[in-house]
């Protein structure tokens, strides 16, 4: 099967994490034995590192990732347009899109499925051509937009009906998304399939950890207020302050100052570690030499690093903010309410305390049964076959 993802963001050069779980989607399918292709809707910034890595002779309508090799990647220069004005940004998109798009039909040959990833501005593209070029609409929503109503600029409502129902069929990677997106189009059903997690890197260890000190960990970047670092200090401090415990984050961003002030504030300086980038290799080794992994975001859509810790056989504490409660049941750890600094405190004791009485086999095995590239391929295989079919 010929399979065209249009992502609205995917890795790059630079930004080598961003939309990753995109490029391990297209891996896995690729790896599965289909024909697969990239296609990426223009961003500013990625088009700003192409001029200031090649210069601005370099630059092209469209150009072809040499950074992938196993299959073709293609990203868009032209039809970007600031983000506040979408129906502009939607009428340039399509132009400049179809034109991609025959560029892409021309080395590749049409595609069987049109498969984009978040409604904008990758989604409304696909589905103006699939439109135009009758190919089906296979749309996975992973944006938290929806969930933290940011969806408020004119013109941006319109679009997400039209892309809505104009997809043969829609996948959101947490259920929390059904209720947002149902909001703008209520009677198309909506399918939940959670991200990709590489099982085989991803996988626990023989090392058996001190019980002391009680190592917690958290992978999340310090970009965002989304992701609850203020709750996280505050409950780490309320359950550990002063005991022999370590909170280590992997991660880093513009909020890391105010995090440290937060944390000395406190006196945690000497129980609070921040890990550089990582590999994929190196985190699997970050994450199985924790106890636990922590998530305190307010909101997401699936939480990543919640599942790769699970993928691990590491118990989780987490909070009910729209993905992890999809997957972490009593057996992999606990749940509690975003926000509440008590509460996750509680949790985070409570997990020491019945540390022992997790299974590490039974929490992978949760991970591998949902989220392994097998799992969802053989999801996405029956979607995109039931779509031909119509």
């Amino acid at each position: 099967m010929h399979i065209l993802i249009i992502p609205s963001y995917y890795p790059s050069r630079v930004q080598r994490l961003t939309g990753i779980f995109v490029e391990r989607q297209a891996n896995a399918l690729h790896k599965a034995g289909h024909q697969v292709g990239v296609l990426v809707t223009p961003r500013f910034s990625t088009t700003r590192e192409q001029i200031q890595l090649d210069g601005l002779k370099s630059l092209r309508a469209t150009t072809r990732e040499s950074i992938f090799t196993d299959y073709p990647v293609y990203r868009m220069h032209w039809g970007w347009f600031p983000r506040p004005l979408p129906p502009i940004v939607a009428w340039l998109l399509e132009k400049a899109g179809m034109r991609a798009f025959e560029h892409y039909v021309r080395a590749h040959g049409k595609p069987d499925i049109l498969h984009p990833h978040n409604t904008f501005f990758g989604g409304y593209l696909a589905a103006r051509i699939g439109a135009k070029h009758d190919i089906p609409v296979i749309l996975t929503e992973h944006s938290s937009s929806f969930l933290e109503n940011l969806v408020i600029f004119p013109g941006q409502e319109q679009i997400a009906r039209y892309t809505l129902k104009h997809s043969a069929a829609r996948i959101v990677v947490g259920r929390s998304l059904v209720r947002a997106l149902h909001r703008y189009a209520p009677d198309v059903p909506i399918e939940v399939i959670g991200n990709v997690i590489n099982t085989d890197t991803f996988t626990p260890d023989d090392r058996v950890l001190s019980a002391s000190p009680f190592v917690l960990g958290v992978i999340a970047q310090l970009r965002e207020r989304r992701k609850g670092f203020e709750i996280l200090i505050e409950a780490f401090h309320r359950a550990f302050g002063g005991k022999d415990a370590l909170l280590k984050i992997r991660g880093d961003g513009p909020m890391r100052a105010q995090v440290d002030a937060h944390i000395a504030r406190l006196n945690l300086t000497s129980q609070v570690e921040f890990i550089p980038r990582l590999s994929d290799a190196e985190m699997c080794d970050f994450i199985n030499n924790c106890h636990v992994i922590v998530s305190s975001s307010h909101v997401e859509t699936f939480a990543v690093s919640v599942a790769e810790g699970m993928a691990c056989g590491k118990p989780i504490v987490a909070t009910i903010s729209g993905g992890p409660e999809d997957y972490v049941t009593p057996e992999a750890g606990i749940l509690v309410p975003p926000g509440d600094a008590d509460a996750l405190a509680q949790a985070l004791m409570q997990m020491r305390e019945n540390y022992a009485l997790y299974n590490p086999k039974v929490i992978r095995q949760l991970c591998v049964d949902q989220f392994s590239e097998g799992a969802l391929v053989r999801n996405l295989e029956s979607i995109y076959t039931s779509a031909l079919r119509r």
